[in-house]
């Protein structure tokens, strides 16, 4: 059983959205568009009533009435789900779906299941007698149903339910209202079949390792400490005590109470016959306790307790647990879901460490059947599997008068392919290329603009001819985005605009004097050839002119150099050339092949003012003004 999509309705700064999960699901976007939101009203639709009620306060502001309503949608649902959930997931039905309202200070759990509308009537009645009457007028006014005569609601609902497992073809699809989804603490019907793990950022490791049955901990003992041998010796000890105790009443209070008992009936029966006062000891068994456990961090000779260690050990335990009860805790049956959902996963952590936490997260996924899902609000690109963008959800405000909502982007294969039809082939899409290989891909996907350049040589001279200029890409929101070659820019950019990415192309045509220039061999012409039709096709996608000699010129959605980057820095901007040339006489740069730190180091220093390179900059600054792309 697992999550398929959640719908969320007027929950703080959400006022709709629709989330779809996956495995592993990474919420991104800026600080507080509402990504912990959904995770905190996750953790309200399974665990409300640990968490506390919610309040007015909690209502969208532009919510035209006072309701909150979180709708959860299961698939994945195995014979054994269907068991514990009867009518609400009958065979043949492949999703189930619940809902938590809250309206005006009522809590309500609604789910969608087979009924037989008049049975589904009197459900809705406000009270047992009036449930029971209803029953009983319409046993009375259709006799073809056969319907057994009742003396409570609760055998009405009982011979309901077994008249509708039996005539399953009357049924039709209704919300009905439960109770029994949670229960009381949660120990109800998903309860079983679900554990919802919700992490926060604030969350204290040293509350969570308290043995209780709601902490991590407590959780992990649950399932790995077999409590039962103990409690049989305890209960042995137990009824010796309770013997002992008779024994002593016996022997000492007997005589003394018969004595009693006598004296007190022959003074009643001056006023009653027939009856006799009986007085005896009344054993005060002790409630025993049970057995608690401590988690204390051993640090060479020191025992201190969790609340003594800093933060990020006490994260790197939470993570730790949260590992360790995903093994531990699975039943032979595999029946029981674990949800962990994870505010940040990143906090307190050291790079090294939060590329571990990362793989710890991914490794659960797959080790787990499909028991097991993962979901987190982070800043970071190391949560982010650059091998698979479709884990990835992008929230993002869209402003507008007094409330801005909050929208959600994803990407699907098949969209992707939509937008590269006749440009990628399908099998370099399939294959995944782009996302497999391209390192930076996950970080450009927190941008607000991302110049997608061919090679490390043209990110390195960019970043360092940026950071002449005095501008600080990062804080304007700017990534520039090495794609490992031009196969791959194409593919980049339309996995980044689907995401809501303004995307800037720069690449080389490979078509000038340089590539032109020596005998006509036969490779020449074939790269040629092969350069003359990457570039048309680049040309195309971008729904611009596409010359079969480009020249070298910076538009308003890419910058093209006729021949590449480096050829164009050593004939319009001579002084970089002899920068680089006095760096490696200082012994600053390399002298073979291309050096990148030597050309980024000639880039940031050199005099003059290559007017391409000022365009490119100026048209990638000028997309952070435009409306973010249609999905």
């Amino acid at each position: 059983m697992k999550i398929k999509r959640v719908r969320i309705e007027n929950f703080c700064c959400l006022r709709s959205l629709d989330v779809s999960f996956d495995s592993i699901t990474s919420l991104i976007g800026p600080t507080g568009v509402g990504k912990s939101t959904v995770l905190r009203a996750l953790d309200w639709f399974f665990n409300g009533e640990k968490g506390g009620t919610l309040s007015e306060e909690d209502v969208h502001s532009a919510a035209e009435t006072q309701r909150i309503r979180v709708e959860v949608e299961f698939d994945g649902l195995t014979d054994s789900d269907r068991a514990a959930l009867g009518h609400y997931a009958p065979k043949g039905v492949e999703s189930l779906s619940i809902w938590r309202t809250w309206e005006n200070g009522e809590d309500r759990i609604t789910g969608k299941a087979l009924a037989y509308p008049p049975f589904e009537q009197i459900r809705q009645g406000t009270g047992s007698r009036e449930k029971t009457a209803a029953y009983k007028a319409l046993r009375d006014s259709d006799p073809a149903l056969d319907l057994p005569p009742v003396r409570s609601w609760d055998n009405a609902e009982a011979e309901m339910r077994s008249w509708e497992a039996r005539h399953r073809d009357r049924l039709t699809e209704a919300e009905v209202e439960s109770t029994h989804f949670f229960g009381f603490a949660g120990q109800g019907v998903l309860g079983k079949l679900i554990d919802f793990v919700f992490i926060s950022a604030d969350l204290r490791a040293y509350e969570e390792t308290d043995d209780n049955k709601a902490s991590v901990v407590g959780r992990i003992l649950e399932h790995a400490v077999d409590r039962s041998e103990a409690e049989a010796q305890f209960t042995a000890i137990d009824e010796d005590a309770r013997a002992a105790r008779e024994k002593v009443h016996e022997e000492i209070y007997a005589p003394v109470l018969t004595h009693l008992s006598g004296a007190l009936s022959q003074e009643v029966a001056h006023f009653t016959t027939g009856r006799h006062v009986v007085v005896t000891p009344t054993a005060q068994v002790p409630k025993r306790a049970r057995t608690a456990f401590a988690v204390n961090i051993r640090d060479g000779a020191a025992l201190t307790p969790v609340r003594r260690q800093g933060h990020g050990f006490q994260r790197a335990l939470i993570i730790a647990a949260l590992r360790y009860l995903s093994e531990c805790r699975r039943p032979e049956s595999g029946t029981r879901s674990l949800f962990l959902a994870i505010e940040e996963p990143e906090l307190f952590q050291h790079p090294a460490q939060t590329r571990v936490f990362a793989q710890v997260l991914r490794s659960l996924v797959e080790s787990a059947e499909d028991q097991t899902q993962v979901m987190y609000a982070t800043h970071s690109p190391v949560f982010i599997d650059p091998s698979d963008y479709r884990q990835v959800r992008r929230l993002y405000r869209v402003p507008g008068g007094d409330h801005p909502e909050v929208h959600l982007r994803e990407l699907t294969e098949a969209q992707l392919r939509q937008s590269l039809d006749g440009y990628v082939e399908e099998k370099s899409i399939a294959r995944r290329g782009a996302t497999r290989y391209v390192k930076d891909l996950a970080e450009a996907l927190f941008a607000n603009v991302t110049v997608v350049v061919e090679g490390v040589t043209d990110e390195g001279i960019l970043l360092a001819f940026a950071e002449r200029q005095g501008l600080n890409l990062g804080a304007e929101g700017i990534c520039v985005l090495n794609a490992e070659g031009k196969d791959n820019m194409l593919l980049c950019h339309a996995i980044l605009t689907g995401f809501g990415v303004h995307c800037y192309l720069v690449f080389d045509a490979d078509t000038g004097p340089k590539n032109q220039a020596g005998p006509d061999s036969e490779k020449k012409s074939t790269n040629l050839r092969n350069a003359v039709k990457k570039n048309a096709n680049i040309f195309n996608y971008l729904g611009a002119p596409a010359p079969a000699r480009p020249s070298t010129v910076s538009e308003a959605s890419h910058t093209v150099f006729e021949d590449d980057l480096e050829t164009y820095l050593r004939s319009d901007w001579p002084a970089w050339n002899t920068r680089c040339q006095e760096l490696i006489k200082q012994g600053a740069g390399y002298v073979q092949g291309k050096h990148v730190p030597t050309y980024a180091e000639a880039a940031r220093t050199a005099n003059g003012e290559p007017k391409v390179l000022h365009s490119l900059l100026e048209n990638a600054m000028a997309l952070i003004r435009q409306p973010m792309p249609r999905p």
